[in-house]
């Protein structure tokens, strides 16, 4: 990376803290130039991987911290400790006769032929889990007073038990949350210290497993993330920042410290959702309507399907699966969040043989600490990363632009002696038959969400980035026939890039059910009013001017009797008068849209009511402050043999060397692209571009 040069307005970081690395991306507002740093992440404690990442890039470009106007955070902290089990102690409080809510869950079995099924344990043992006399029905009248007193004692219980957060979510709160307000009042006035979540506040929605299991891992994680914020802040200020911290949420939108630690629920899926905004992002430069996006990391691989530029989403999202791609074997969440399917195929992704001898890749992940075998830093499991290395794919003396060796002999052998040896393959073959799977199993699962959304995936673009992104897109795309593949600059730290081009967002909720034709309008139109007035308030103490906020109605509607919702985009302004009709042709549309028919004679519900507020999304120019090219002449740093598996043997292709490759130059594969954050791939089946954007475009030809 070179020096800024001139006089220093100010600067902005995006900071995406992953399993294996913490990637950072620093825009200068003056130059308009982005800047891209990686580095190990710290487990432990992220927040000091994140201000030494800071403070190197600060000192590397000769910046004082004094310049930096605002840091843009996504993490997957907050999943980590669910799936660790390392949140607070947290006590629930539900209405009398549902203690068990939790361990009923939806009383379905998501393998019904395993006799030995596991389920996730609740984050709330049943000792802790305390019931209060009251009752609300579902339309919100008082069916019994609620008995406050009863609280004392429920109070000195989780006092003795050191509970730190307490979980309220009683029946149909959603309706009327006045008994939650007075139970969480009561106990603040007990005891100030407590952290207290309500369902009403954290999920006002129907289904009341759902809604309970929201809360309680919003209260679990709730001391976590304050803490964890707090010590953020204060490591800013001692830098000498006066900048100001925002957070990434899950539905692929930026808020504030204040409302992340109110709601840290919505941090899930924080980092995963900012590469979803970064394909989302690159496909419009590119005039890409629909385009798949790839992000490979050192841990998972995550891909999204985005259509007409915008990220699919859902509002029920899974943590903690006791299986991790077994559906329901999880924590089930009502979160709004960006749609993405995980696979257990990242850079640091463990290979080994089952019980039947037959080669699987992951879910294990070597992590950053100790990470593959070739990092040398005590691993003894062999990775993708190693396999990759010993295919040659990967330069041991250039990873993270040389910051790191790699030991390929090392990986070499540890993959010989594990998977080699009792398949009677050498080195080579072996990490051939790693590649090879791992490339099947992104492709397999990538084929299966596509046809679960009804879309041709052959008929999309290809966004890849992640640090092993890059090196596995040729042949994930190949496998899913994708035409054309876009390798943008920096892809290795490309989520970062994600934080700084997504808009400044937050979505309401809450459930109403009605039939259309019977909607009490004026309800529904003061419902509204509050969700709106609540948005401003989030926006506008984010920064954004009330004259740019956006705001999206949209309803979750079914026929009446109907086991499932669609999501239906109603009108903006006043309900009063009554919208029936125009509610029924909305959801007429959309039903076809998505099963090619619709009824007349069954009546339409409605059960949820949303609103997304949003600021317009920033579309800069990336101009990225590229190192100086390490060739001194010419774009080709030199050879390297790489594993052909076309040809089944080793085959020098060209390096070439990323930043000397400029707009409109073109090359064909096999060839590889070498830059500080991440290595391209290209098949000898493709012909590369490089755009305007600097973005390698891999044009795949298929014969």
């Amino acid at each position: 990376m070179t020096e800024w040069k001139g006089v220093l307005n100010k600067v902005s970081f995006g900071v995406d803290v992953g399993g294996t690395f913490t990637d950072f991306v620093v825009f200068n507002h003056e130059t308009k130039k982005y800047s891209l740093g990686k580095r190990l992440s710290t487990p432990e404690n992220p927040s000091k991987g994140i201000l030494a990442g800071v403070q190197d890039l600060l000192e590397l470009l000769n910046i004082p911290a004094s310049a930096i106007e605002h840091v843009i955070h996504g993490t997957t902290m907050v999943a980590n400790k669910i799936i660790e089990r390392k949140g607070a102690k947290v006590g629930l409080i539900s209405t009398e006769g549902f203690r068990d809510n939790l361990e009923l869950g939806r009383e379905q079995r998501y393998d019904m032929y395993d006799l030995f099924i596991r389920r996730a344990e609740p984050l709330v043992p049943r000792y802790l889990r305390r019931t209060i006399f009251e009752r609300v029905d579902w339309e919100g009248n008082t069916l019994r007073p609620i008995k406050i007193d009863q609280l004392d004692s429920i109070s000195e219980l989780f006092t003795k038990e050191g509970v730190q957060a307490v979980a309220i979510s009683l029946m149909h709160s959603y309706r009327n949350p006045e008994h939650e307000q007075k139970i969480r009042d009561h106990l603040k006035r007990l005891n100030p210290d407590l952290y207290v979540s309500i369902s009403s506040e954290v999920s006002p929605e129907v289904r009341e497993h759902q809604r309970t299991s929201t809360t309680v891992t919003n209260a679990y994680v709730q001391p976590v993330v304050d803490l964890y914020l707090n010590d953020l802040q204060q490591g800013f200020k001692e830098l000498g920042s006066k900048g100001t911290i925002y957070i990434m949420l899950s539905g692929g939108g930026v808020t504030t410290v204040d409302v992340a630690t109110s709601v840290p629920v919505r941090m899930v899926e924080s980092g995963p959702a900012a590469g979803a905004i970064a394909g989302s992002y690159y496909g419009k430069l590119r005039n890409e309507e629909n385009v798949v996006s790839f992000d490979m990391g050192g841990t998972t691989a995550k891909i999204c399907l985005i259509n007409n530029n915008v990220p699919s989403t859902t509002s029920e999202i899974e943590v903690a699966r006791e299986h991790r791609f077994k559906k329901g074997s999880g924590l089930i969440l009502k979160v709004p969040s960006i749609e993405m399917i995980e696979i257990g195929a990242g850079g640091g992704s463990i290979a080994h043989l089952d019980s039947m001898g037959l080669l699987k890749i992951g879910p294990e992940s070597a992590g950053a600490d100790p990470g593959p075998v070739s990092y040398g830093l005590g691993g003894t499991s062999p990775t993708v990363t190693d396999a990759d290395l010993v295919l040659g794919f990967l330069n041991p003396e250039y990873f993270l632009g040389g910051e790191m060796q790699l030991d390929a002999t090392k990986a070499g052998e540890i993959i010989k002696q594990t998977i080699g040896d009792p398949l009677n393959l050498d080195a080579v073959q072996a990490a051939q038959g790693v590649n090879e799977v791992v490339n099947e199993n992104m492709a397999s699962a990538a084929r299966v969400y596509a046809a679960e959304q009804g879309v041709d995936i052959r008929k999309y673009a290809m966004v890849a980035f992640g640090g092993a992104g890059p090196v596995h897109a040729y042949k994930v795309a190949k496998l899913l026939g994708i035409p054309r593949v876009i390798c943008p600059l920096g892809a290795g730290v490309m989520s970062s890039v994600g934080m700084l081009v997504a808009p400044k967002s937050f979505d309401f909720v809450q459930s109403y059910i009605s039939r259309v034709d019977s909607l009490d309008w004026d309800y529904l139109d003061n419902m509204y009013s509050g969700m709106e007035s609540h948005a401003k308030d989030i926006l506008t103490s984010a920064g954004v001017p009330i004259s740019d906020i956006i705001l999206t109605r949209s309803a979750d509607m079914r026929y009446v009797g109907q086991g499932f919702e669609i999501s239906v985009p109603i009108p903006e302004g006043s309900f009063k008068g009554g919208k029936s009709d125009q509610f029924t042709s909305a959801f007429n549309t959309t039903y076809e849209n998505l099963f090619k028919r619709y009824l007349t004679h069954v009546p339409v519900e409605a059960i949820t009511w949303r609103l997304k507020a949003s600021e317009p999304t920033p579309m800069p120019q990336l101009l990225f402050d590229i190192p100086t090219p390490e060739t001194k002449n010419g774009r080709v740093k030199g050879t390297r043999p790489i594993y052909m598996s076309e040809k089944a043997s080793f085959e020098d292709v060209p390096v070439y060397d990323r930043y000397a490759l400029e707009p409109g130059f073109e090359f064909a594969g096999p060839a590889l692209v070498e830059e500080k954050e991440s290595t391209v791939y290209a098949g000898p089946d493709c012909k590369c571009t490089v755009d305007e954007q600097l973005n390698l475009i891999m044009e795949i030809v298929y014969k």
